[in-house]
């Protein structure tokens, strides 16, 4: 069964997603938290090669994939619900598991708030292409239709005939508009937090949404150790065929670099 028939197979309303079960003995879990205006599915190119005994579950919102009927655009009014429905379902999964957080862009404004409310849940982080304040275009809280474009087109990814579409393009920039007011809002909240699990930031080195540099400022967030790494690409480096088992290494933590 593929990742995403896994993923369909979850109750609607639920926060986690289980994704690929283990194909192994369990050595760890990876809790995915994917990008603005995506559903852990969008990643599945990169999961797919992670080590098959590694158990993987991704993190849904309300509006996309299987909650796609679920309304969103209340969603950033309580980032505090987000983090409790979350932190819930996680309590509920098998202990004795050592996870990874792994949040990509947005994801890691909702994977640092996750791990900031109960660390113990969390074995290590591993954070990709978001700097800890966040990027400039998190910081507006209010978007025109033309930016949120822009958003999309330095991010690259979107397939052209989604944003043709008037319903879809309207769809998409509606639900971007409100997971960068989600993430905004938890950026600011997490500033005044201290991580105490051991960090791993990637990026892309020709992102042009998130200036590289400004991922080593996650070193100053975090009591333990950290390490950061970039790969050759943009936004979405980590898609990228030649990128992804060397990510994937560095998710799981089994890389000599």
């Amino acid at each position: 069964m593929s990742l995403r028939e896994q993923s369909r197979r979850a109750r609607p309303g639920a926060w986690i997603t289980g994704m690929r079960a283990a194909r192994q003995e369990v050595k760890g879990r990876v809790l995915v938290f994917p990008h603005a205006g995506a559903g852990p599915n969008a990643l599945t190119p990169l999961l797919a090669a992670l080590p098959e005994d590694h158990e993987v579950f991704g993190v849904t919102l309300p509006g996309r994939e299987r909650r796609f009927s679920e309304s969103y655009e209340r969603t950033p009014d309580d980032p505090q619900a987000v983090v409790d429905g979350v932190l819930t379902e996680l309590r509920r999964l098998p202990a004795g598991r050592p996870t990874v957080f792994f949040g990509h862009s947005m994801g890691v404004a909702v994977a640092v708030a996750v791990a900031l409310a109960e660390p113990a849940l969390c074995a290590r982080l591993v954070l990709s292409a978001h700097p800890p304040a966040g990027v400039r275009y998190e910081r507006a809280d209010d978007w025109d239709d033309q930016v949120l474009l822009d958003i999309i087109r330095l991010g690259g990814g979107t397939p052209p005939e989604i944003l043709e579409n008037p319903f879809w393009r309207g769809y998409v920039l509606g639900l971007l508009r409100s997971d960068l007011s989600l993430a905004g809002r938890l950026v600011r909240r997490n500033r005044n937090g201290r991580l105490t699990t051991p960090l791993t930031v990637l990026g892309g080195d020709r992102d042009e949404l998130v200036d590289p540099a400004d991922l080593l400022t996650w070193t100053t967030r975090t009591t333990a150790t950290s390490r950061t790494r970039l790969f050759p690409g943009g936004h979405f480096y980590l898609l990228d065929e030649p990128n992804r088992a060397a990510v994937a290494a560095e998710i799981t933590g089994r890389t000599n670099g």
